[in-house]
């Protein structure tokens, strides 16, 4: 209620300026006002192509409210869409920044239901779920808010991202499921270098990758060049593990799975003094 006697007060001002009453404009709210928001968005969509309203704020404010409440009522990409562009279009020549405050309100909450989708379309979805991030980011930035932590939000994202896509290489093993996983903790990385879930999870796809390497290894049909070339491959492995789960380390020297991953690599490179320096530590904090 509050809500729509905002923008009746705000259309009943607007609409002295016009020489007749029953114009498009007010013909769309009335339609708005009594729930008939198909017939609302018909009439505010004639509005917005007409060069009488076009370049009026109210134009742009009812057309962000209409489609703000056609996505509401029934989710879709185009209604959304729509919003976001309406109140950007209102931010873009409302010169007196009248409903500035209010416009942007509205596409923070049009971002945060892209973000919700992008982060529950993950497992499902992630080609369309990347595009729903991308989406959230756009209309965050029209918000010019600088106090929401957008660099956060992106690194959650990715993190999720990473993680969804270390799973579908568990269930697939494809290399395109690992590459976009590293791809995924790579970027939070170039965010914050000492991020310590991206580094431990880049430090265990390279680990992993070497142990199962070994695992699945038939010795009996290796001769000795290729055995040569087969443990050059999985040391090349176990060195690209380490930087990242030392860089884990630094930031949280006590956690078990980065202990445990530590003495695997150093052991993997037949650096057994090390790898038990590790597993020493791994048993001082069980005592």
């Amino acid at each position: 209620m509050i809500r729509l006697l905002t923008i009746l007060i705000f259309i009943l001002c607007s609409l002295s300026t016009y020489a007749q009453n029953g114009n498009l404009l007010s013909k769309s709210y009335n339609s708005y006002k009594a729930g008939e928001l198909s017939e609302a968005k018909i009439l505010i969509d004639s509005a917005a192509q007409s060069d009488q309203y076009k370049s009026q704020i109210l134009t742009w404010y009812l057309k962000g409210f209409i489609y703000k409440d056609l996505f509401k009522k029934e989710p879709s990409d185009a209604a959304r869409s729509e919003a976001v562009t309406s109140f950007a279009k209102l931010l873009e020549i409302d010169s007196t920044q009248k409903y500035e405050a209010e416009s942007k309100q509205n596409l923070k909450y049009l971002a945060s239901t892209y973000y919700n989708e992008a982060m529950q379309s993950l497992a499902t979805n992630p080609q369309k779920s990347d595009s729903l991030f991308q989406s959230f980011e756009a209309a965050m930035n029209l918000t010019n808010d600088s106090t929401f932590d957008l660099k956060g939000s992106r690194m959650k994202y990715l993190l999720a991202r990473g993680t969804t896509y270390v799973q579908k290489y568990r269930s697939d093993t494809t290399e395109v499921a690992r590459e976009e996983a590293i791809a995924s903790f790579q970027k939070v990385l170039a965010l914050d270098s000492l991020n310590k879930k991206a580094n431990y999870n880049l430090g265990v796809i390279y680990y992993n990758q070497a142990v199962n390497l070994i695992l699945n290894a038939d010795y009996d049909e290796i001769d000795i060049l290729a055995l040569s070339e087969f443990e050059d491959k999985s040391i090349e492995l176990f060195e690209q593990s380490l930087p990242y789960m030392k860089a884990a380390y630094q930031v949280d020297p006590q956690d078990v799975n980065i202990l445990e991953g530590l003495a695997g690599i150093y052991f993997g490179l037949k650096e057994f003094e090390t790898s038990n320096k590790y597993k020493e530590e791994l048993k001082a904090l069980s005592e």
